[in-house]
């Protein structure tokens, strides 16, 4: 349906009062003209005439434009003018303390006249031709006066799409006059011509990216419906949409009310309040305008987009293209994706990867010397996120990358990133070089991987031997990894070098090769014995050809190790004594010097025999070995100074045992100084110390370094302390012990101590781990290999002690009872029995409680080895006893007991008592006399018999009743008892029978000096009844 006819009364109205305008100063003569011979650009130059080649852009200096679309028609009023041209009646205007800036036109009235702006400029369009896809872009700018706001408006358009970006930066100086009250405010406003129909509907909306869209749309029939969408198959639409930043104000009406400054005027951009934010649903010959408004100095950039025709926006913002940079003449590849980020390198979830995008690689200028394969790209869906081309040239020269042909055109177009440089940048050069990028060395043998196409995939160099020679396969690569078969080079120096995180420049070994055409780019370097006489812990092979200016670096760095290592100990290193080295079978357990057990330092030096060395060996505690017949292995702690010049020491080093150890073979090692190699498989770590290769071909040497022989045997080491343990005590009488007490007699010392002696490898009592016990203090009856030196047996080696101070003259000292101490060593350990005699003072003294300490000790060679005092007995009670014979009396037809006692001094009594915790002294039988009869009782008339054991302080003997003698007479009479408690004087006699004995020696000195005695009477009564006998 045509649209209406629009009245001929107003625009052009408005048109011949501009021709007025323009008479009144003169300037009639040049109505179709800028009267400051403004510039002028367009963008995209060779569209806007159908619908595939998009929009056609003019841009003029003042800031306005035309757009021509389709058939060449301007979609701004009037549609046959493009700038320089008054008919033209858009632009961008600042309002600015006060006044109003910007272009001047035939719709201002003659007494509203913009201040045009200072410093207007509009700059060359980059690229100059456009093609799909890539940004095609402009910059205007200009400033109000000569110190006001300035703007910078770059001016965007991606062919062929039907909206042109305005990217504005605006800058109001500090110490501008601008608040709230007088903000600065940024107007775009277009008289719209909607592809014909000047008339239009205005409308408002949010789109499917959130972002706000103000324009006007032309109406095939009726009157305009709701201004909060837009109706369906839509032809065209002239609007302002959002792109960074928000529309302060917006505003959609006639197109003469833009261009006031009445207030009473919705649209008016020149009045001094902002713009209505107003929609006109009128069917009326329409403009609209935005508005952004400032209020403080200072720096503000936003975006926007003009749209004419479609309001479709690309569903991703680039095209991105990843490239190195340059290349020579050998095939490089590049990468294409399509991103839905603006961010420069795209991020991985930001990729297209469904649907599908298609499109060509494109370089500027066009050139036929460069071959693109493939010629297309396809991204998303089945084809994955990023495409793959390869380009090669014949020649040097730099390129503009791009796209064309895309299947969907993106929202801002090519955006490229140099991978070489990590900066975004579409420029690309080839050289001049030949088709040689690189060289890659690796293991002869191996074969050649190309790294680029097998991701995780390695070339690997083994570890090598110091002094033997090796091998190594050069390759000449191309771009990507191809192996360059036809590469031809001559004089080619292939190095080792050392690997200091890259290709080091010190040069270790050299050799120069030529390739021929028949080893097809690949050349076996060997080294020979003397080109490595040294040890390094990483080294690359480097491969330069000077005449073409190229180099590479093996992708794996490698080792050259040590054979072995070899151990000794060098007393001039260290302040110390020498050892005793000693490679025989048996080492001497009496050598001098000692060495003290984790006290001691000593000195280890490693030795590999080469200067290159520079590692550090460490102690496999595993690999060691003790002296013969020794029941443990210590340990070795301390730590080895890093290597120089292939020597390794320490003097910090000491052992955990007693004796002698060596190390066996790999009990110095360095697992470290390959690592480069061990952590890649490129050496043997089961077979890690071999030195032979494994017998394999090519040959892999064993990761670790180590010792290979046994060293000699380093030593000799003793404790550093011992350690007593008490254990069990056990008194002469129970619970106490008489001064004086001790039965060599029975082998019963009075006082018998049980205490567990260490010998120690420290002097901390409380260490209860099982490794501070050196067990190899063992009694061994070889002497030569007896480490045990401290004898068990002497008594003054144990520095026993009693406290407190003995009163009474008492005498602490040895048990008589042999031996007073003893032992015997067995894994580091001795179960020590000790007897102990306190003397029997000369006087009476009261009870006293004792305690004995041990503190064994003893110097070997010089060195002492101590203890801490031990209490070995505590809360011993010493007293002082006697035995004591009670009288007795009786008829002799009876037989009758006779009482002894077992006494004690009690000092606070000061006299004797019934010992009654004695319940250990025995009193043989045997030694008890029977002397000096008397009255008509003779010898053996009587008979002793009774148990011999004390029982709490008493004992008690019968004699037998005498009765009457053969001569008819009543054996009455008396005889003395007296005690040996020590030796018997000759011709004492004792009546254990009818027949007299001789009396025995006693043992029980510790009861007094002197022999008790006492009187058995029978025949003397007291009771009133002398005798009763009842008869039946």
């Amino acid at each position: 349906m045509t649209p209406p006819v629009k009245s001929v009364t107003s625009k052009e109205c408005v048109v011949y009062g501009f021709i007025r305008k323009l008479l009144s100063v003169g300037m009639l003569g040049i109505l179709y003209s800028s009267p400051l011979l403004a510039d002028i650009v367009q963008l995209n130059s060779g569209g806007g005439s159908s619908v595939t080649n998009g929009l056609r852009i003019y841009i003029e200096d003042t800031t306005q434009i035309q757009v021509r679309r389709l058939n060449n028609t301007g979609q701004l009023y009037s549609p046959t003018a493009v700038p320089s041209n008054t008919l033209l009646d858009n632009g961008i205007y600042l309002r600015a303390n006060g006044g109003i800036y910007g272009p001047d036109h035939f719709g201002f009235p003659s007494n509203l006249t913009p201040t045009t702006y200072s410093n207007r400029t509009v700059s060359t369009v980059v690229p100059a031709t456009p093609s799909q896809g890539v940004v095609q872009s402009t910059t205007s700018a200009f400033r109000v006066g000569s110190s006001g706001p300035q703007v910078s408006v770059v001016w965007k358009y991606i062919y062929p799409l039907d909206y042109v970006t305005a990217e504005v930066t605006l800058v109001i100086p500090s110490g501008y006059a601008v608040s709230a009250n007088n903000p600065v405010r940024y107007y775009h406003a277009v008289d719209t011509y909607l592809g014909g129909s000047d008339n239009g509907c205005g409308v408002r909306y949010i789109d499917t990216n959130g972002k706000q869209v103000v324009g006007t749309y032309p109406l095939s029939s009726g009157s305009c419906p709701s201004s909060s969408s837009l109706p369906a198959n839509l032809d065209v639409i002239e609007s302002f949409r959002e792109r960074t930043g928000t529309f302060n104000h917006y505003c959609v009406g006639l197109w003469s009310s833009f261009w006031s400054n009445s207030t009473g005027n919705a649209c008016a951009i020149a009045k001094s309040t902002s713009l209505s934010d107003s929609i006109s649903t009128t069917y009326i010959d329409t403009g609209a305008a935005i508005e952004y408004d400032f209020t403080a100095p200072g720096t503000y950039i936003f975006s926007y987009d003009f749209v004419v025709g479609s309001t479709f926006v690309p569903n991703y913002d680039h095209i991105e293209i990843r490239h190195p940079g340059t290349a020579t003449l050998c095939p490089v590849d590049m990468q294409v994706l399509a991103c839905t980020s603006s961010t420069v390198p795209c991020p991985d979830d930001s990729m297209i990867s469904t649907g599908s995008l298609t499109g060509n690689l494109a370089l500027s200028p066009g050139t036929s010397t460069v071959t693109v394969s493939p010629g297309g790209f396809e991204v998303g869906g089945s084809a994955g996120p990023i495409a793959t081309a390869t380009l090669q040239a014949s020649t040097g020269a730099t390129y503009t990358l791009g796209a064309t042909s895309l299947s969907k055109a993106p929202l801002n177009g090519v955006k490229c990133w140099n991978t070489a440089t990590n900066s975004q940048n579409c420029s690309f050069t080839f050289s001049n070089t030949p088709c040689l990028t690189t060289f890659e060395c690796l293991e002869s043998g191996v074969g050649y991987t190309n790294l680029s196409t097998n991701a995780g995939a390695r070339n690997p160099i083994y570890t090598k031997l110091a002094g033997k020679g090796f091998s190594l396969d050069v390759y000449a690569l191309l771009t990507a990894g191809i192996k360059a078969t036809g590469y031809v080079g001559n004089n080619v120096t292939v190095e080792l070098v050392n690997d200091n995180g890259g290709c080091g420049a010190t040069t270790v070994a050299s050799k120069t090769v030529s390739f021929i055409s028949t080893d097809a780019g690949k050349k076996t370097v060997s080294f020979s014995d003397s080109d490595i006489p040294k040890a390094y812990p990483r080294l690359r092979c480097k491969v330069t050809d000077t005449s073409l200016n190229k180099n590479g670096c093996s992708t794996d760095n490698f080792s050259v190790r040590p054979t072995a290592f070899t151990v000794t100990s060098n007393s001039a290193q260290t302040t110390l004594n020498a050892f005793q080295t000693a490679p025989a079978a048996t080492p001497s357990a009496t050598v001098t010097p000692v060495f003290r057990t984790r006290t001691d330092n000593f000195n280890l030096t490693v030795s590999t025999g080469e200067s290159g060395y520079n590692g550090t060996p460490m102690i496999n505690n595993n690999q060691l070995q003790a002296h013969p017949n020794a029941p443990a292995v210590g340990t070795v702690s301390g730590t080895f100074a890093t290597a120089t010049s292939g020597v390794s020491a320490g003097d910090s080093f000491q052992y955990s045992e007693v004796g002698h150890f060596k190390f066996k073979p790999q009990g110095i090692y360095d697992d470290t100084f390959t690592f480069v190699d061990s952590t890649n498989g490129d050496c043997d770590n089961t077979n890690a110390f071999n030195t032979d290769g494994g017998g394999a071909t090519p040959k892999k040497y064993g990761c670790k370094i180590g010792n290979l022989s046994e060293s000699n045997y380093f030593g000799r080491f003793i404790p550093v302390a011992f350690r007593v343990v008490p254990d069990t005590v056990t008194k002469g009488c129970d619970t106490f012990v008489y001064y004086g007490q001790d039965s060599v007699s029975t082998s019963k010392p009075g006082l018998t101590a049980k205490f567990k002696l260490q010998a120690r490898n420290t002097t901390d009592d409380n260490d209860n781990s099982l490794t501070a016990v050196t067990k190899n203090y063992t009694d061994v009856a070889d002497p030569a290999l007896d480490y045990a030196r401290f004898d068990l047996a002497s008594w003054p080696d144990f520095h026993f002690a009693v406290t407190p101070a003995l009163a009474g003259g008492a005498v602490f000292s040895a048990s008589a009872v042999t031996p007073a101490v003893s032992g015997t060593w067995s894994n580091g350990e001795a179960a020590v029995v000790a007897g102990y005699r306190i003397s029997r003072p000369a006087a009476q003294i009261g009870n006293q409680t004792i305690s004995i300490t041990a503190q064994p000790q003893e110097t070997d060679s010089g060195k002492t080895i101590t203890s801490n005092a031990k209490n070995v007995a505590s809360d011993v009670q010493y007293r002082y006893g006697r035995l004591a014979i009670v009288p007795a009396h009786g008829s002799e037809l009876l037989p009758l007991p006779v009482q002894m006692e077992a006494q004690y001094w009690d000092g606070t009594l000061n006299a004797y008592k019934r010992n009654v915790d004695d319940s250990c002294t025995v009193v043989p039988l045997q030694t008890i006399v029977m002397k000096n009869y008397k009255g008509n009782l003779n010898a053996c008339e009587t008979v002793l018999s009774g148990n011999p054991a004390v029982h709490a302080g008493k004992l008690g003997v019968l004699l037998s009743a005498p009765k009457i003698g053969s001569d008819g007479k009543p054996n009455t009479g008396s005889v003395d008892l007296e005690v040996n408690l020590g030796t018997a004087v000759g011709g004492e006699k004792t009546c254990l029978s009818s027949s007299q004995s001789d009396a025995a020696s006693g043992d029980l000195s510790w009861l007094g000096g002197t022999d008790p005695l006492g009187r058995a009477s029978f025949g003397i009564y007291k009771a009133p009844v002398i005798y009763m006998r009842e008869n039946f």
